[in-house]
């Protein structure tokens, strides 16, 4: 709950610049293997995975077959 509390105030108070700060802070020690991916906050999640997928660190997950 405070995660998602400070991602938004961040948002609103910093813009969109501080935001793509965090998703490269979370990018990083995802890459430096300190954190996992399942540990960045949900508002972070998408736009960090993203990131990474775009970067090459991992790979795309397929979409389920149904």
């Amino acid at each position: 709950m405070r995660a998602t509390v400070f991602i938004y105030l961040v948002r609103i108070i910093f813009g969109k610049e501080a935001f793509e700060m965090l998703v490269r802070l979370y990018a990083g020690e995802i890459i430096l293997g300190k954190i996992q991916l399942e540990d960045v906050p949900k508002g972070l999640y998408k736009r960090v995975y993203e990131y990474l997928v775009d970067m090459g660190y991992i790979e795309p997950e397929a979409p389920e077959a149904e």
